[in-house]
Order: structure tokens, then C-alpha cells, then sequence
């Protein structure tokens, strides 16, 4: 069993093709999100997260969101991950993949 490093409340998804990522963009509940971190909950995005950005403005708030951008290796990954509808929906990461375990430092 692992530990959540973060929550995250997705507020909706969009792809920037010109950098070939897909983006989940909302508000952190808890934790520290960042760059490496997988997503445990819901499963399916298969990707660390590549980049945590937060330049992104909200059209209905007028406040800056935080966005995590997903890295996909190809149309049909992008399409798997479109269809998930993570939009209103919670992320849980964590620093590992599920199952794997880090080497203690030495």
C-alpha cells in the first residue's frame, strides 16, 4: 500500500497538440502536487504527471488554476485518457507506481 501524496479536483481537460500533452487543470485539496507523480485514482491515465503548471486562467472565476500535464504517446493513448470525463472528479497521486517501491538512498 502506498501513501497519497496529493488530492486533486479536476475542473475540466484539454490537449495543447503543439506540445503533445493532455492537461487536467483545477485546485489541489491536499498534498503537494509535481512533476513524476502518478495518478492512483481514478485509473487510467497510464503517465506520470510531466509538468505541473499554474498560468492557466478559469473563464467562470477569473482565478489562476493549477494544471497537470500529461505527456501521451499517441492519438490513441489521448483518446483513452479524453475518455475518462475526469472533469468534477477527484485524482489521488502518489510519488510511486502502484507496486513499486524505491530504493532506499544510499
Amino acid at each position: 500500500m502506498h501513501s497519497m501524496a496529493a488530492r486533486f479536483r479536476v475542473e475540466d481537460t484539454f490537449e495543447i497538440a503543439s506540445r503533445g500533452i493532455f492537461v487536467a487543470h483545477g485546485e489541489i485539496l491536499a498534498g503537494t502536487v509535481r512533476s513524476g507523480q502518478h495518478v492512483v485514482t481514478p485509473p487510467g491515465l497510464s503517465a506520470p504527471v510531466d509538468a505541473v503548471e499554474s498560468a492557466l486562467l478559469s473563464a467562470t472565476g477569473g482565478r489562476a488554476n493549477v494544471a497537470l500535464c500529461f505527456r501521451y504517446r499517441d492519438r490513441e493513448e489521448l483518446a483513452r485518457w479524453q475518455g475518462l470525463t475526469l472533469a468534477g472528479r477527484t485524482l489521488e497521486l502518489t510519488d510511486t507506481r502502484d507496486g513499486e517501491h524505491r530504493a532506499p538512498a544510499v
